[in-house]
């Protein structure tokens, strides 16, 4: 896996643990208000829900008619079919397997440019 592949791709990565990231839903549709990522990561257990975030999501692209791919980071995996049906494309199950994660946004990024 080449770190090439990814130049020049914008993910969004919503987590609420500290690294460098957008620390809650609220944060990340600030950012998405000037911003647009090629593809969105975001944890699914965060005290303020990861689902809802992929809801509103949803909808303001809509408006836009905009199409950004989230993936979810869950270890939640009961969930999956429910967390599919609301918008997710994918989901990569913690603990996170960071090449695992490159080869999932690498996919989805090639299909938005």
């Amino acid at each position: 896996m080449a770190l090439h592949d990814l130049a020049g791709v914008h993910v969004l990565v919503v987590e609420d643990t500290d690294d460098s990231r957008a620390a809650s839903a609220e944060e990340a549709k600030r950012v998405l208000e000037s911003l647009r990522p090629h593809v969105l990561v975001s944890d699914i257990g965060m005290p303020d829900d990861g689902l809802e975030l992929i809801r509103e999501v949803k909808t303001v692209a809509r408006t836009k008619g905009l199409h950004i791919p989230a993936i979810g980071i869950t270890a939640y995996q009961d969930r999956r079919e429910e967390l599919l049906a609301e918008g997710f494309v994918e989901l990569i199950e913690k603990p996170l397997d960071p090449l695992a994660l490159c080869a999932v946004v690498r996919r989805h990024a090639q299909l938005q440019t």
